[in-house]
């Protein structure tokens, strides 16, 4: 194994779920990005991302968007049921923006959960937790 310092942030004002995507509460909606940790340690540069149409219902363990990388394909699921209320449309022509980004305009989509959200979500230091044990 490589001896080198690999080196990300986790931002402290959002939870989390398993498949290191962020969320943000924005009252009765919540913001969804990817996580740099992901960016950094397993995907890579993403190149392309695949979004819902805005209105779409999703249901718990759908598939939510996916983004193809340098190193892979992959598919996010919805965490719980949900509605896209407005997709980041801006990173279907610059998807690069999500590694330059992740947190700030970088945002994947906005969407408005059927359900609560606090089982299924980590808090920060849970997630932190959860990266450490992986």
């Amino acid at each position: 194994m490589d001896d080198e310092d690999i080196e990300f942030t986790i931002a402290h004002n959002r939870k989390y779920s398993n498949a290191h995507l962020w969320f943000i509460d924005q009252e009765e909606t919540l913001k969804i990005g990817l996580s740099e940790f992901l960016l950094v340690m397993d995907t890579g540069a993403v190149l392309r991302v695949n979004l819902p149409d805005q209105g779409q219902e999703i249901d718990e363990g759908d598939v939510l968007f996916s983004i193809r990388s340098e190193y892979e394909a992959v598919r996010f699921v919805a965490p719980f049921s949900l509605r896209v209320v407005e997709v980041n449309g801006e990173l279907e022509s610059t998807p690069e923006t999500i590694n330059d980004s992740p947190y700030d305009d970088g945002w994947v989509m906005i969407i408005e959960p059927h359900d609560d959200t606090e089982d299924a979500l980590l808090t920060h230091e849970e997630y932190i937790e959860f990266l450490q044990e992986a």
